[in-house]
């Protein structure tokens, strides 16, 4: 057959030249496989190949697919041509020679998945660690929630692995024989308030709360490394300029963050309270006296946690809110139907993409008036709500 083709060919001598190296195409005998799928790579995705040597593609069975460098989450979206696309493994580009060659087409495709930058999704990473919170040794047996590893992490858990370790090490988790745990939300509640309730007690600086001397006092209270997990959470380890120690011998102190212990201050009296709502007088005076000495209260602290609507503050933490854009603006504008700028952008700025703004969110879920009695711009929705 090669003969025939190269025959035909002779009397065009143009296209030998320009050509080189010519090539047969036949249809394998496995034509069609169906298990192959084509991924556009867009420069990010390509670089990564080539530099770290893999991308991972993740997701259970009931969802849409995510492509994974080292630390980049990508979408995949399918897409169609019009064009027909084969597939031919070993397809020479060479100009060197007039060889006539024979390929094999493996399939021909008119779907490609086109990969986009986006978020991880992270969300699955806290509530599955929140089945198996820490609760203090003597619970341990009583645990029934199946235990995470790093595989099983990133197994399931649909972003890079350098997103999974930033919000691991956010959320304040530890690596316990081999598995990653967080503290339990009313374990870790009680163990800061402790942390705090010795700094009154032993009148120590929020801003210089030496680390080994905490933990060893509240030893018999609670595990050294919980009262460690706290302080780190909520402060940053500072080493002691004095000694040049580092906190294996103790020359490590920890300042607490203002605006972290006020917002878990905060969220701890809304939370508590049976209907989730003060009126913002009492709260803002509750809030302050909780505080050690030396910190303040500030309501910015608190976005993404609560709704104030008039004189009443009310417990609404984003984790509450659907995950879907529609839903979440849906869901907002129920609990209120007017928003100002600075109160919804808490609410909705974690639905922002790579490369996609709040206000672009806001202009497409959102219309936006001016309240003439406050002179100040407000949003509303543009769907209709109903009760």
């Amino acid at each position: 057959m090669n003969e025939h083709v190269f025959e035909n060919l002779q009397n065009d001598w143009s296209l030998l030249y320009t050509c080189r190296t010519l090539q047969v195409l036949h249809f394998d005998r496995n034509f069609g496989n169906e298990d192959i799928r084509l991924i556009e790579l867009n420069t990010e995705l390509l670089e990564a190949l080539e530099n770290d040597g893999q991308l991972v593609l993740r997701g259970d069975a009931d969802e849409n697919s995510v492509i994974c460098s080292q630390n980049k989450t990508f979408s995949l979206k399918e897409c169609t041509t019009s064009n027909s696309l084969l597939l031919v493994p070993d397809l020479s580009v060479s100009t060197e020679s007039a060889e006539l060659q024979c390929r094999n087409v493996l399939c021909t495709k008119f779907e490609y998945y086109e990969a986009k930058l986006s978020r991880g999704k992270l969300d699955k990473l806290k509530d599955q660690l929140a089945k198996s919170g820490y609760r203090g040794e003597e619970c341990e047996l009583e645990l029934n929630s199946e235990l995470m590893t790093w595989n099983g992490i990133i197994e399931t858990v649909q972003a890079s692995e350098e997103e999974i370790r930033k919000r691991l090490d956010e959320l304040g988790a530890f690596e316990m024989n081999g598995n990653w745990r967080v503290l339990d939300h009313e374990y870790k509640t009680v163990a800061m308030t402790r942390v705090v309730d010795l700094l009154i007690e032993k009148q120590w600086s929020w801003e210089c709360v030496p680390l080994v001397e905490a933990c060893r006092i509240l030893e018999e209270l609670q595990p050294c490394f919980v009262t460690e997990i706290c302080l780190r959470l909520y402060g940053d380890a500072v080493e002691d300029n004095t000694t040049g120690e580092s906190d294996t011998v103790g020359g490590v102190t920890i300042r607490l963050s203002e605006a972290k212990v006020s917002r878990f201050y905060g969220e701890y009296i809304l939370s508590a309270s049976i209907e989730g709502k003060f009126s913002v007088s009492e709260f803002m005076y509750s809030w302050q006296d909780v505080l050690p000495e030396g910190m303040k209260c500030d309501m910015d602290h608190l976005a993404g946690l609560v709704m104030i609507d008039k004189d009443l503050i009310s417990y609404l933490p984003v984790s509450s809110l659907p995950i879907d854009p529609p839903q979440r603006f849906a869901a907002l504008f129920m609990k209120k139907p007017k928003w100002t700028h600075d109160e919804i952008v808490p609410f909705v700025n974690d639905l922002a993409g790579p490369g996609q703004t709040v206000n672009a969110l806001l202009l497409k879920y959102c219309r936006s008036s001016t309240d003439y009695a406050t002179n100040t711009k407000v949003y509303n929705s543009k769907a209709l709500i109903q009760n």
